[in-house]
């Protein structure tokens, strides 16, 4: 366990290099480290909501997104950080950026917003979505998804600018995704939720897993080396391997909501070491 200076909520990490990462949590939690996590130094920022997401798309430029449409840009490696305007009070969940300029934020009632210019402007697209959306993965600068509430999985071919249901069969939350092929994502979510499509969400594989906690997050690093995290410790280990194919090779390293697995297993299964309470999912709306 390495500390971090902060009793505050941290909901997401992203490393911009071996050294370099930047986490962000509750109150407008700004950590940044620049010696591989050994220590975490305080970054101040205008912000005071909840922040949730953080994403680079290069070593010196980065985006964070939080509560109340809080979006912030930093320019040189997550050292100081400015407002963008977002023109939405909607809780942005996650954020993804494919290049420099084109960069998606996913929220609260089915909020949706994309921007051409590095975040300079956002335009909301519009899907007629109530449900809340948690989080979103890119293969590429043209295939993404996006998971939600009651089993939402939406997929887009264009970039974001537009995006259709991909049917999951389920209809608990879904919190967590990894993207490994244009075609290859495994989502994760209530109850010990975990699917696997490898035909672009045509159809959908529930995996047999042992626990009914809620899943957040996904991290792969090949071969064995897939895990899933969620609600009371519960972390899930792949027991069989993964076979691979080769893919083009990342920007930057994985962060904790951004790796990358590619799945061929059809019926492997997912082990804790230890017992696991049943929870109920996290309630992220904000407070009427």
């Amino acid at each position: 366990m390495r500390p971090s200076g902060t009793t505050n909520r941290l909901n997401s990490v992203t490393f911009i290099d071996q050294k370099t990462g930047v986490a962000v949590g509750d109150q407008g939690t700004v950590l940044r480290s620049t010696n591989g996590g050994v220590s975490w130094e305080p970054i101040r920022v205008e912000a005071k909501e909840d922040l949730f997401s953080v994403d680079f798309v290069s070593p010196t430029l980065g985006w964070i997104v939080g509560a109340r449409g809080v979006v912030l840009r930093t320019e040189d490696g997550g050292q100081t950080w400015r407002y963008q305007k977002s023109n939405t009070l909607s809780w942005l969940e996650d954020v993804s950026f494919t290049d420099a300029k084109h960069g998606v934020a996913v929220g609260s009632s089915g909020t949706i917003l994309r921007t051409e210019d590095a975040g300079e402007t956002w335009n909301r697209v519009d899907k007629n979505l109530r449900e809340w959306l948690y989080a979103l993965a890119f293969f590429d600068d043209k295939r993404g998804y996006v998971v939600g509430a009651h089993g939402l999985i939406l997929r887009t071919d264009d970039g974001g600018a537009t995006w259709k249901d991909v049917e999951s069969s389920v209809n608990t939350n879904l919190f967590a995704l990894a993207v490994g092929g244009r075609d290859e994502v495994i989502v994760a979510g209530d109850q010990g939720s975990i699917l696997q499509t490898r035909d672009g969400g045509v159809t959908w594989e529930t995996q047999p897993t042992i626990t009914s906690a809620p899943l957040f997050s996904i991290a792969y690093r090949g071969g064995y080396n897939l895990w899933v995290a969620g609600r009371g410790g519960a972390i899930l280990r792949r027991t069989d391997p993964i076979a691979t194919v080769d893919l083009p090779s990342p920007k930057l390293p994985p962060g904790l909501r951004g790796s990358a697995p590619k799945l061929h297993q059809q019926n492997a299964q997912a082990t804790d070491d230890g017992d696991i309470p049943r929870a109920v999912p996290p309630n992220r709306k904000p407070p009427r």
